[in-house]
This record gives C-alpha cells, sequence and structure tokens, in this order.
C-alpha cells in the first residue's frame, strides 16, 4: 500500500553515542503504524519481544542467548587485476600473525566496543586468510544479544575504515577457504523451578554430557523446523555456498555432542562435563538478527509444547540404525528454503502472514536478481558496499 506509512519509535535503553563518530548517537526502535500507532506486524524487533514475553508467561522459560561473528578483512586501497580485494595477511585459525600484523586494529576494536557496553569474550583468528572471529559475550536478555549485534557489526566496519581496511562479512568470499557465519549459542533458565530459577536448565542434573528432558524438547523442536528455519537463517544465494559437508555447517537434518560437522552442536564445558548450550552453526551475518532469534526460539518452545522427543545423535549407533529413507537432508538452495518456510505452518503463524508474504517476496526478488552472478561478482559488490 504506497499510502501506508511506518515510523520508528526509539528504544531510549538502546541509546549509544558512538564512540568512533563522536558527534554522532544510534538509537534502535520499533516500527509503527504512522496512523494507528500501532506495532507494525513487519516489525521483527517486535516480534522477538513478543515471543520473549511468550516464553516467560506461557513456558517459565527465560533464554541466554551469545553470538559469535566471522568477517574478513580486506586492503582498502589494493584490488587484483580482475577487481577482487585483496586479504590483509594469509593466516590460518590461532596464527599469531593475524595478531601481529592486526594488533592495532583488534585492540582499537575491543576498546570501541566496550566503550558502548558491549562485552567480548574473545578474538581470534579464523581459518581462511584475513578472516577474524569475535566472539560476544552471552546476554541474559535475548533482545541485548540482538542489540549488540547490531552494533558489533556497525563497530567492526568503522573501525576497519579507520585502518584503511574493509571488513566483509558475506557469508562466503573465497571458494576454496572457510566462509563467514555468524553462530548463535542458547540455553535457558526454569522460572518457575523451586530450587534453581536462575540455573542453567539445559543440562541434565546428574548423567555428564548430557541435556535435560526440557533441553532435548526444545533441540528436538528446532531440529524439527530446521528445514524452513535456514530460510531465516542462511538467507541468501551466497550463503548456501557456504553450507556442504567438511565445511563445519553440517547438510542434514542432525545434532551431536562438541561436533562441528552437525548443524546443531551441544557445547559441554570440559572442567563439569556438563552441557552448557546449543550452538546454531546453520547462521551468518545476512539474515536479521532479531527475526532469526525469533524464529529458533519459537522452533524450540513448539518442541516443549508438543512434548517432543530428541532423536539420536549423528553418528550414534541408534542413528546409524534409523532407515536412511528417514534422514532429513537439508534445503539445497536458497530457493528450496523458502519452499519449506511456506509450508511450515507453525512458524508462519509465529511470524504472521504479512511478514511472511514481504520476506518471502523480497527474498525471491534476490534470488532473482542474483541470478547467473558469480561469487567474483557478489565479492566486488560487497567489497565496493564495505
Amino acid at each position: 500500500d504506497a499510502r501506508r506509512v511506518l515510523t520508528v519509535k526509539p528504544d531510549l535503553g538502546s541509546l549509544k553515542i558512538l564512540p568512533y563518530a563522536s558527534q554522532t548517537a544510534m538509537v534502535l526502535g520499533t516500527l509503527h503504524d504512522q496512523v494507528t500507532g500501532e506495532l507494525s506486524p513487519l516489525c521483527t524487533r517486535g516480534l522477538l519481544h513478543r515471543v520473549i514475553e511468550s516464553a516467560r508467561d506461557d513456558f517459565g522459560l527465560a533464554f541466554t542467548v551469545g553470538a559469535e561473528i566471522e568477517f574478513t578483512l580486506f586492503h582498502d586501497d589494493k584490488t587484483k587485476q580482475d577487481d577482487m580485494p585483496v586479504a590483509v595477511d594469509e593466516s590460518l585459525f590461532g596464527h599469531a600473525t593475524t595478531l601481529n600484523q592486526q594488533e592495532e586494529f583488534i585492540s582499537d576494536l575491543y576498546d570501541q566496543l566496550c566503550k558502548q557496553n558491549i562485552s567480548v569474550e574473545l578474538v581470534h583468528a579464523e581459518s581462511a586468510s584475513g578472516q577474524l572471529e569475535i566472539v560476544l559475550k552471552y546476554q541474559l536478555d535475548p533482545m541485548k544479544l540482538a542489540d549488540n549485534v547490531v552494533l558489533a557489526r556497525e563497530t567492526i566496519r568503522a573501525v576497519a575504515r579507520l585502518h584503511g581496511m574493509r571488513a566483509l562479512f558475506l557469508p562466503k568470499v573465497s571458494a576454496a577457504q572457510a566462509g563467514n557465519g555468524m553462530h548463535l549459542h542458547f540455553s535457558f533458565r526454569n522460572l518457575r523451578s523451586i530450587n534453581s530459577p536462575k540455573s542453567n536448565a539445559f543440562p541434565h542434573e546428574t548423567i555428564p554430557d548430557a541435556i535435560s528432558s526440557l533441553g532435548g524438547s526444545f533441540l528436538e523442536g528446532i531440529l524439527d523446523h530446521l528445514p524452513a528455519l535456514v530460510s531465516l537463517t542462511i538467507p541468501s544465494v551466497n550463503s548456501f555456498r557456504r553450507v556442504g559437508p567438511g565445511c563445519w555447517t553440517g547438510s542434514d537434518v542432525s545434532w551431536g555432542v562438541e561436533d562441528k560437522e552437525a548443524p546443531l552442536r551441544v557445547c559441554i564445558d570440559p572442567a563439569t562435563r556438563c552441557a552448557t548450550n546449543v550452538e546454531l552453526k546453520l547462521a551468518d551475518s545476512t539474515s536479521n538478527v532479531y527475526l532469526k532469534i525469533a524464529a529458533v526460539l519459537s522452533a524450540g518452545l513448539d518442541g516443549i509444547m508438543r512434548g517432543l522427543k530428541l532423536r539420536p545423535m549423528a553418528g550414534s549407533t541408534e542413528a546409524e540404525d534409523l532407515d536412511s529413507s528417514l534422514a532429513s537432508k537439508l534445503p539445497a538452495t536458497f530457493e528450496e528454503s523458502l519452499e519449506y518456510l511456506q509450508c511450515d505452518n507453525f512458524l508462519c503463524s509465529i511470524l504472521g502472514k504479512e511478514l511472511v508474504t514481504c520476506y518471502i517476496a523480497l527474498r525471491k526478488a534476490e534470488v532473482e536478481n542474483s541470478s547467473g552472478v558469480s561469487l567474483e561478482d557478489e565479492v566486488i559488490h560487497a567489497y565496493r558496499l564495505a
């Protein structure tokens, strides 16, 4: 409707003075109808707020969410003859070379994030040339984590520019090297627990390396909706260039304990042997972080509501004994994932008809626009916009 106007209602609690641009502030907000003042059904920040409230009021659960952001640094003023950008180094995972060469950038980035009250747990070199990963500290409020992701990505871009570089979050920048993900970590607290309402309810109380029955249902809910969820968590043609066997993303609907080839990885504390959280590896920075978290939490809550039993772990004897025809493969293309979303009545009901309709129309237009575009063209385009 061309006559419809949406306005942004600022959330003053999110107001930040940007330390890298001292005359500028940033504030996040929600979309509202200009005439009625009602929250727009297209507002994904509002959607996440509703999901958080439902988890608390209907299930007695509060979620803890963390994020890992991967990105690639390129020289700002150097390209190859074919216009492809040049990575700032050729180091590999954990190499000290990256710290030696990028120490000023890393220190400045850390300081800039701290000034915005964004806590950083770790910064390290990843597996591809010029690739870094920054791990944001988990938050007891998923909205706070989502806001921190938005602020962190903008800060990374800006600080990279200040240091003569450009930061790309594009999921795949080289066909021969690892891609950039934005992994999410989830756990929850049972607010109705008499003994420990503030404790992590994800691990099993007595069995090492195991998760609770509630955690199992949460995990199975995500697995049950995963073919549709990936249309929201890895929502681009380039995203699917990063997915497949041997790419640390997984290619089927499965879970594992400390298994980096499973889409859902249960993480274990080596000191206590307790399951601490589940990591979703099929996620990247082309997605809307509010929409992504809201959808994943909703899928997990659906598993709890239905009392789903967790399927056998990938690679286990029980999993191998299952009929191979029952093994569910992930969508092979982004277009296929959109078809799964259209058929997922539960997720469509959570997102709402208007948001789903607009989202699918937009993504299909992007798919059509990127038809025939090579990986190199995608990288060059992203570099010019970085």
